[in-house]
Parts: structure tokens; sequence; C-alpha cells
């Protein structure tokens, strides 16, 4: 392979699970269309009546109606996926005015990274969730907590920065002691993201923070193009 620059353009949060949306939709509509198709072919052939094209009527209802549910189940799970992206990203970027610098759907062969973020409080990973109602923090999924930490260590390895794991919540209501620390990861609802990262301790200058981020941008650019060749 060449030794040709990748370079990562500037995506935009929730950019990733959007785009798996709209490709489950696009195959569900694929799937109707056939399937009319399937239907139309079975009512020439039996001239449009008989008990068999009843039959192949039925059966292809019945497998439409299925596959709508489970199809647009997985749907709303990502466009749910890509908003409460989208809400995370909103508040991180009006923090660009504090020297803070942010990348969203860091997407690196190994994994997507929801945001990662550089600044005066230092560099942070966010794994951005969406599930709805009350979640307990005792009882949160620990597939959750893996996939956060698993985001912080290879951005570790990739940067040489030490980095810090959030797990943010966008529209459940948690209950318990916030923010919590699980399994070395920080877990906090999107309302409070904000003021968390404000008060973190200062560790860099704007200015560090800037080229702390450069840096790591081209770290990555550099990761995209080793995993590319």
């Amino acid at each position: 392979m060449g030794t040709e620059q990748v370079s990562m353009p500037r995506r935009n949060a929730g950019q990733h699970a959007q785009s798996m949306a709209d490709r489950i939709a696009g195959r569900l509509l694929l799937f109707f269309v056939l399937s009319l198709l399937v239907l139309l072919i079975a009512f020439v052939g039996f001239h449009g009546h008989g008990l068999t094209l009843v039959a192949i009527e039925l059966a292809l209802i019945a497998v439409v109606v299925v596959g709508e549910r489970r199809t647009g189940a997985r749907i709303g799970r990502w466009s749910r996926g890509a908003e409460g992206e989208r809400k995370v990203g909103e508040i991180l970027e009006e923090l660009e005015s504090a020297g803070w610098r942010v990348l969203h759907d860091v997407s690196l062969g190994r994994g997507n990274i929801d945001h990662v973020l550089v600044g005066p409080g230092g560099a942070f990973t966010v794994e951005t969730k969406s599930n709805r109602g009350s979640l307990r923090l005792n009882n949160l999924d620990p597939r959750m907590l893996k996939q956060a930490y698993a985001e912080k260590k290879l951005l570790e390895m990739i940067s040489g920065l030490e980095v810090e794991a959030l797990l943010v919540f966008s529209e459940a209501w948690l209950i318990g002691s916030l923010p919590a620390r699980r399994r070395g990861v920080t877990v906090l609802p999107a309302r409070m993201l904000a003021g968390y990262l404000e008060r973190r301790v200062v560790v860099m200058s704007q200015e560090q923070a800037t080229e702390v981020g450069e840096r790591l941008r081209l770290a990555l650019e550099e990761d995209a193009r080793l995993t590319a060749s």
C-alpha cells in the first residue's frame, strides 16, 4: 500500500449512528419493493384468484409485518442514538470558546468514539447513551462501562495522553449520587456535563490545549493511515 496521508474530515455528532439508521431504512424500503414485486408476479401467475394466491398474500403480509417491527425497532434505536449524540455534541461545542476542542464521531477502524474532547481540564472520551426513563446507577449495564473504558484506553494508546472516560446519558434520569465513578468511568447526565467539565482542575492553558488538540488530531490521522494500510 502507498504511504499517502489519510485526512480525517471533521465529522458531525451522531453522523455514524444516523448513517446506520438511514442504511437500515433503505434496506427496509427495498424489502417492501421486492415483496410487492413477488405479490405482483404471483397475482399474474395465478390469474388473480385461487387459494394458492391467497396463501402467498397472507405469507407475504406476515413476513412484512414481522420485518417492519424488527427493523423499525433497529431504526428507532439508531435514530435515538444519533439524536442523543447531537444533543451532547452541542453541549461540548459550546465549550470551544473557553479553549476546549472537540472531535465528533471518531472512527479508528477499531471502534467508534462518539466524542473526543481536549481542553484546560484535560482529555476525555465521551460515550453517549440515549436510554429513556429511570436508571439506577447500581444497575447499569456493565457493557456500557466496558465500552466507555475501552475507548479511553484506545485513545491513550494512540495519543500518549492521560484520558478520562465519560459515560453520558442524554435522556435518562439517573438515580443515585452524581456524577458517579464506576469501573474507571465517570457517569453523569447530559444536563451536568458542561458544569462538570468547567469545574475540572486546570491542567493546561488554552494555548496548550489547542496545541494538544492539534497533536491529538495528527495522532488520530496517523492511526487512520496505518489502519488503512
